[in-house]
């Protein structure tokens, strides 16, 4: 499985997740949200959180892949509503 040369964005806590998502809610975008993984207890986001607080905010969630170390890239996509 190949992973998608995406931009990366690192996000150290579920706060910071949503509001990065708030603030680049525009035009269409895919981008990758790198996470730590429950290695990283303080610093863990779950998949599930990710997913939840991405189609919170209007954008759509894809695979999630584990990246190097203790990182998880979650692949998520944003369409405008007047493009849907």
């Amino acid at each position: 499985m190949s992973i998608p040369k995406l931009k990366r964005i690192k996000v150290p806590s579920q706060r910071a997740l949503r509001t990065w998502l708030a603030k680049n809610a525009g035009p269409e975008q895919e981008v990758m949200i790198v996470t730590c993984n429950t290695a990283s207890r303080d610093k863990s986001i779950s998949s599930a959180g990710v997913r939840l607080a991405v189609q919170e905010r209007g954008w759509t969630a894809g695979r999630s892949y584990s990246l190097v170390g203790n990182l998880n890239g979650h692949a998520i996509r944003y369409v405008p509503a007047q493009s849907r």
